[in-house]
């Protein structure tokens, strides 16, 4: 297949172009940055909100996967125009490309399980109404409606996967509030306490990335079940904050031989409301549409996401 991958350079993209390379596809991948093509996959410069698609040589594109966005929560506080523009009008912008090709493609867009807002109730999943609390949240949600409208006109095919929090092979530049469990463990190696504010008993659900991968590369094999639709995808385990950021530590000490300490603190004055909530996903739709089943629990997908330096004789921490 032909497949465009928006938001190349980032965790999720880095990780999709690998697994999607594997599998034999021809893929387009943008980003505001310019690169060097690769066996069989081809860069192009592009910026979502400003520049037009039309002036681009692109392929009939069979699947689209839309990873790129503003990610914070507190910039899309600080600028809210701003987030609207990287979350909503960069979609609508490539939406309205599509609409006009000739062979109707699968667009996959990557949200955030936060949409839901503060849930009275776990696990999570899609019967519960979404109520979201950020501006972020609001972006995202929006883009999601409208992606489902485009659908329901019939001018594209597509669903929408809320992502709980991902972890494993984090890229540099990701935001300073995404990635936590990566950045604990650089943490970690560099001999540095880990700080938690408050108490640190708020569940989260922690997904590896591999499994985030297998959901996306499954969601446009199942058209007749996941056109039109949004879905939560997660571990279904929920683990306390202060508990995640534990193991972590000691999965780093393996490495440097160090434990170093977590340091509880009083939380910031401007920190979101968001960061408050519980979150245990339940993914049995997503499971019931396409036969995804997450592969990794939260131990192991540490062992996974952190082995590369487990197997290394020596680390030079100076450099991590």
């Amino acid at each position: 297949m032909n497949i465009l991958v928006t938001g190349a350079n980032g965790l999720i993209g880095t990780a999709l172009i690998d697994r999607l390379r594997g599998d034999g596809h021809s893929i387009v991948c943008q980003s505001r940055s310019s690169r060097e093509d690769e066996s069989g996959v081809k860069w192009i410069k592009h910026d979502l909100i400003s520049d037009s698609w039309d002036c681009l040589s692109l392929p009939e594109i069979d699947v689209v996967y839309h990873l790129a966005g503003q990610t914070s929560t507190y910039s899309a506080r600080q600028n809210p125009i701003a987030d609207l523009s990287a979350n909503v009008l960069a979609l609508l912008n490539l939406l309205e490309h599509f609409r006009k090709q000739e062979h109707v493609p699968f667009v996959v867009l990557a949200g955030t399980a936060t949409e839901v807002g503060l849930a009275d109730q776990l696990p999570i999943n899609e019967n519960l109404p979404d109520w979201p609390i950020t501006f972020y949240d609001i972006s995202k949600l929006t883009a999601e409606m409208y992606l489902k409208q485009y659908v329901r006109e019939g001018f594209i095919n597509g669903c929408a996967l809320r992502l709980s929090n991902v972890f494993g092979r984090s890229q540099p530049g990701q935001q300073r509030d995404r990635g936590i469990l990566d950045k604990i463990f650089n943490r970690a190696i560099s001999g540095q306490n880990v700080t938690i504010y408050g108490d640190g008993n708020y569940l989260r659900d922690y997904i590896f990335i591999d499994d985030v991968i297998s959901a996306l590369v499954l969601a446009p094999s199942h058209v007749e079940q996941t056109n039109g639709r949004a879905f939560y995808i997660g571990s279904g385990q929920g683990i306390a904050l202060k508990d995640a950021f534990l193991r972590v530590t000691l999965m780093a000490a393996k490495v440097t031989g160090i434990h170093v300490g977590l340091e509880y603190v009083k939380p910031p004055a401007d920190m979101s409301d968001i960061e408050y909530r519980n979150a245990v996903i339940d993914s049995s739709a997503f499971r019931q549409a396409t036969g995804w089943l997450p592969q990794y629990d939260f131990d192991t997908g540490l062992e996974a996401a952190y082995c590369e330096f487990l197997l290394k004789p020596t680390i030079n921490i100076a450099s991590t």
